[in-house]
């Protein structure tokens, strides 16, 4: 029998978007995770409690303030978002590791990411993660 997901669809929704967003043309691991990210700060007393709220959080998510996230909402599409809707639900279902060069990392605790984020503890695709 299959188990109930522990998410909202509009979770994974809003979820699958910002990763589209974020980390569309990334690799499936750099994919989830952004997701991790997401899902981290959620738990983090630092950060809003809600999946929500950490993506809308002022100042957070540039797909945010630019409008990319709106468009994507709006273009959502099962099939051809099948690598991030993926990401989306490990991430939603609590994964915290990823694999780098077939190295398998953990990111608990890693709450930012970025292009050019100084002291960043690792590398993944395009992004730097701390």
């Amino acid at each position: 029998k299959k188990t109930r997901a522990k998410y909202k669809k509009s979770d994974l929704r809003l979820m699958a978007s910002i990763i589209n967003c974020e980390a569309g043309g990334e690799s499936y691991q750099g994919q989830v995770a952004v997701g991790i990210v997401v899902m981290n700060r959620v738990r983090s007393k630092q950060f809003p409690n809600t999946i929500r709220k950490v993506i809308y959080q002022r100042g957070q998510f540039s797909p945010v303030r630019n409008g990319m996230l709106r468009k994507k909402l709006a273009q959502y599409d099962a099939r051809q978002w099948k690598s991030c809707i993926k990401a989306a639900k490990t991430a939603l279902n609590g994964q915290t590791i990823v694999k780098i060069k077939g190295k398998t990392r953990s990111m608990k605790g890693v709450r930012f990411f970025s292009v050019g984020l100084p002291n960043a503890k690792f590398r993944l695709g395009g992004h730097r993660f701390k």
